[in-house]
C-alpha cells in the first residue's frame, strides 16, 4: 500500500510541476467530450470531424486556437466547395473519379501552396471525393454537414480556450522573452569572466540556437497576441518593436562574440576590468528586463552608463597609450570590433528598457 501511495504522491507532485500542461490537457479533454456530446446529441453523419477539430485547433493560447480555427475553417471551406463540385460534375465510374480527384486535388494544393492557412483544403477536398458518407449524401449536403461539423468543432475549441483555465497570448510573450534574456545574459556573464579569452561561437552554438529557436517562437506567439486583441479575446500591452529590438541585441552578443579573443597581457590589463564589468552590467539588465516585464513595472537603469563611460575611458587611454601601434593587424580589428559591439549592444538594450516601460505605461503604471 505505501509505494501505491508514494507513486500516486510523485504524480501529483509531477503534476503540480507542470501546470500549463495539465491547464491545456485539461481544456482539450474537456473540449472533445462537449463536441463527442453535441456529435451524437444531433445525430451528425460525420460527427466526429468535430472531434478532431476541437483536438486539432486547441493551442496553447486563446490567440493560437483561434488563429488555427480560423485557418481550418478557411481551408474546410475551400475544400469543400472544390470538392463538392468535383463529386457534382464527375460520372460515376472509377475513371471519373479519378479525374475529379485530380480536379480536386490539383486547386486545392496549388491554392494551400499559395496561401499556407489553406492547408486543409486538399484533405477536405479527398474525403468529399472518396468519403463513403459523401456519396450517400449528395455532394451538396456532405459539403454543408462538412463546414457545420468543422465549425462546431472550430467554435468548441475556442469557447474552451476561452472559459476554461484562459491561456493569454501576451503572458506567453513575456514568458518566452523573460526565458530568452535570461539565456542572452548567462552567454554574456560567461565572456565578462575572462575578456581576453577567445570566445568563439562555436562555444554556445547550443545556446544560441535556443535563442534564434526562442526569438522566432515569440514572433509566432505576437502575432497570436495582436489576433486576440483584433477578437477582443485578450488585452495586449506590447509592441511590437519587442521582437525585433529581441533579434537586434541577439546579432549584437553574435558579434560579441566573434570580437573577443586574446589580448596582450598590457592591453588587458587597461581595458580587461572595465569590459568586464559593462559586460555584467549588461546582463543584469537584460535580467532586469525580463523580471520588469513580467511584474509589468519600469525597468531600473542600474548603473550601465557609468560602466559605459568606464569602458569609453580605457579604450581612450588605450588609443593614447599607443599599444595598438605594437600589435598585429588582426588584433586592433579584434579590439575595435569588441568595442563596437559592445556599444551597439549598449544602445539596443536601451531601446529594449524602453520597449518595456511603454508596457508598463500601457498598463498604467
Amino acid at each position: 500500500m505505501k509505494p501505491l501511495r508514494e507513486t500516486l504522491t510523485a504524480a501529483a507532485t509531477g503534476l503540480f510541476s507542470r501546470g500549463a500542461e495539465a491547464r491545456q490537457t485539461v481544456r482539450v479533454v474537456a473540449g472533445t467530450l462537449l463536441a463527442f456530446l453535441l456529435y451524437h446529441l444531433f445525430d451528425l453523419p460525420q460527427g466526429y470531424w468535430a472531434v478532431f477539430t476541437v483536438v486539432i485547433v486547441m493551442q496553447g493560447s486563446i490567440g493560437g486556437t483561434l488563429g488555427a480555427s480560423i485557418d481550418r475553417m478557411k481551408g474546410t471551406l475551400l475544400g469543400a466547395v472544390v470538392g463538392g463540385f468535383a463529386a457534382w460534375l464527375h460520372p460515376h465510374t472509377p475513371v471519373g473519379l479519378g479525374a475529379a480527384l485530380t480536379f480536386a486535388v490539383g486547386v486545392a494544393v496549388f491554392a494551400a501552396a499559395l496561401r499556407p492557412s489553406l492547408k486543409a483544403a486538399p484533405v477536405t477536398a479527398v474525403i468529399m471525393l472518396i468519403s463513403p458518407s459523401g456519396g450517400s449524401l449528395g455532394p451538396i449536403d456532405s459539403a454543408l454537414y462538412r463546414v457545420l461539423e468543422i465549425a462546431i468543432g472550430s467554435v468548441i475549441g475556442v469557447v474552451a480556450s476561452v472559459l476554461i483555465f484562459p491561456a493569454r497570448s501576451t503572458a506567453l510573450v513575456i514568458a518566452r522573452v523573460q526565458a530568452v534574456l535570461g539565456l542572452m545574459a548567462d552567454v554574456l556573464d560567461d565572456y565578462a569572466e575572462d575578456v581576453s579569452r577567445a570566445a568563439q561561437i562555436d562555444r554556445h552554438n547550443e545556446v544560441q540556437l535556443r535563442i534564434r529557436l526562442a526569438l522566432s517562437g515569440i514572433e509566432s506567439v505576437m502575432i497570436d497576441a495582436d489576433r486576440e486583441r483584433s477578437s477582443r479575446l485578450g488585452e495586449h500591452r506590447l509592441t511590437t518593436a519587442l521582437p525585433r529590438t529581441l533579434w537586434r541585441v541577439r546579432n549584437d552578443g553574435i558579434s560579441l562574440s566573434r570580437a573577443m579573443g586574446p589580448l596582450p597581457e598590457d592591453v588587458a590589463a587597461l581595458i580587461g576590468a572595465p569590459t568586464g564589468a559593462l559586460m555584467q552590467a549588461e546582463a543584469a539588465f537584460m535580467r532586469a528586463c525580463g523580471s520588469a516585464l513580467v511584474a509589468g513595472r519600469r525597468v531600473e537603469r542600474g548603473d550601465r552608463e557609468a560602466r559605459l563611460k568606464a569602458f569609453e575611458a580605457a579604450m581612450g587611454n588605450l588609443r593614447q597609450s599607443r599599444l595598438t601601434h605594437e600589435l598585429s593587424f588582426d588584433a586592433v580589428g579584434h579590439l575595435f570590433a569588441l568595442g563596437f559591439a559592445l556599444e551597439s549592444l549598449h544602445r539596443n538594450l536601451t531601446d529594449l528598457g524602453d520597449r518595456v516601460d511603454e508596457a508598463a505605461k500601457t498598463k498604467g503604471l
